[in-house]
């Protein structure tokens, strides 16, 4: 039978097309060590690369895999008015993640390059999203959570990060109770099967286990209870042994915290503690 002239419907802004465009300039821009990034004026995307020497991310050390992306856009104006092109908001934006990587004692601004992609604000948001597709997953976008948000804000009892947990060190981390979800040698896991995926190539066996990494079960380990109307929010706990060893192992002082063993919840996905992790 011939093939049907009407077939598949092109979408040239497709974000699989867009995402395969903008990976492919952005795979051919410069790789700049992070520590030796100078001003320069605009908006638009970037990768951070690791090239350091922790044994965790060994996997990534001579891909040309991001290990985080990015955004700054250029801002809008109440009044419709164009942005300022002249500011430099992806400099401020890379500025602030080279602050905050050289905090942790086991990394160092000089342990990463960085890629750096200009664009109209119409395609930046759109633009990370099919840059996140592309290279999926992302390890510090996506298994790694807590790296570019903001400080944690005070208005419930948080939880430190994956990455506040690989990387300790960081001055708003500092007291917070243990990951919610994963204990050390479960983020250690984590991390390897998904430096592993992407290392693969693209086809159906990356994208097969892309969707068992992102549908493996996590076993939380605490979570807040309800106020009993005086003072702060009881702490649940379904994972003693685990709650137990990762608070040692931050040095967080637990006799003044209320906390109490309750039976475990309902499990949750990879795909989901990091959707609960990006909305926390």
């Amino acid at each position: 039978m011939a093939p049907s002239p009407a077939s598949t419907q092109f979408n040239p802004l497709g974000l699989d097309l867009l995402g395969r465009n903008l990976r492919e300039e952005m795979d051919g821009r410069p790789r700049v060590p992070l520590d030796e990034v100078k001003p320069f004026p605009g908006a638009g995307l970037y990768a951070l690369y690791y090239k350091g020497d922790l044994e965790i991310y060994k996997g990534l050390k001579d891909a040309d895999i991001p290990i985080y992306v990015g955004k700054a856009s250029a801002g809008d104006s109440s009044y419709g008015d164009a942005p300022n092109l002249a500011q430099r908001k992806l400099f401020d934006r890379i500025s602030d993640h080279r602050r905050s990587i050289n905090e942790p004692a086991n990394l160092h601004a000089s342990h990463f390059d960085v890629r750096c992609l200009t664009l109209d604000d119409i395609w930046i948001v759109l633009g990370e999203r099919a840059l996140l597709r592309a290279y999926s997953p992302v390890l510090w976008n996506t298994v790694m959570t807590g790296f570019g948000g903001n400080p944690p804000g005070q208005g419930r009892r948080n939880a430190r990060s994956v990455w506040d947990s690989v990387h300790p060190g960081r001055k708003r981390a500092a007291g917070l109770l243990c990951n919610r979800s994963y204990s050390g040698v479960e983020m250690e896991g984590l991390i390897l099967d998904g430096i592993e995926i992407s290392l693969m190539e693209v086809g159906e066996q990356r994208d097969k286990k892309l969707k068992e990494f992102r549908n493996r079960p996590a076993e939380i380990i605490w979570q807040e209870g309800k106020s009993s109307g005086k003072g702060p929010k009881p702490v649940l706990v379904f994972r003693k042994g685990a709650f137990l060893e990762e608070n040692g192992r931050f040095g967080v002082d637990l006799s003044d915290i209320e906390w109490q063993l309750a039976a475990v919840p309902e499990q949750k996905t990879t795909e989901e503690v990091v959707f609960d992790a990006a909305e926390g």
